[in-house]
């Protein structure tokens, strides 16, 4: 499938809550390449606090992305939340979807009186973020079976 930016009608986007299982074929599929599935849940996927955002387009889901509350040792806010496992199906990707899910997670997260967003990026990643006014902060450091990551964040 190779879909252009031009060609996507915004009504047929639509971005919406979603529970933790939901979210497991799309990490599968693109954070989770080559391992078994059970690699892809998160712990915290079940907590009452924790938010997991859906894109669907053309109502097939093609990227998710979940936020949990956690605090880094490198801020002092209160209010923290992480983002965790953000992804797009590959055939997806170049169209600004992630743009539009992470700003829909900033914005809801922002109206949840939450001080600062943090994660782990990886390295592959740092652009897309950087574009969408995020800062690294700190040295590269590597998660084991993942590859080289920078922390990451924003005041919300």
């Amino acid at each position: 499938m190779s879909l252009k930016f031009e060609t996507i009608n915004n009504s047929e986007i639509k971005i919406k809550q979603i529970n933790g299982l939901d979210t497991i074929p799309i990490r599968h599929t693109v954070l989770r390449k080559g391992k078994p599935v059970e690699a892809c849940p998160i712990p915290q996927d079940n907590l009452e606090s924790t938010f997991h955002f859906g894109l669907f387009y053309q109502e097939k889901l093609v990227g998710v992305c979940t936020f949990i509350i956690d605090k880094s040792p490198y801020f002092n806010d209160n209010k923290q939340y992480r983002l965790r496992a953000m992804g797009i199906l590959d055939s997806y990707q170049g169209l600004h979807f992630g743009k539009q899910l992470l700003t829909h997670g900033v914005a809801f997260l922002k109206e949840k009186k939450i001080d600062r967003l943090w994660f782990n990026a990886r390295v592959i990643a740092i652009k897309f973020y950087k574009n969408n006014e995020f800062e690294t902060i700190g040295d590269i450091f590597n998660v084991p079976n993942v590859g080289p990551h920078y922390v990451m964040h924003k005041k919300l």
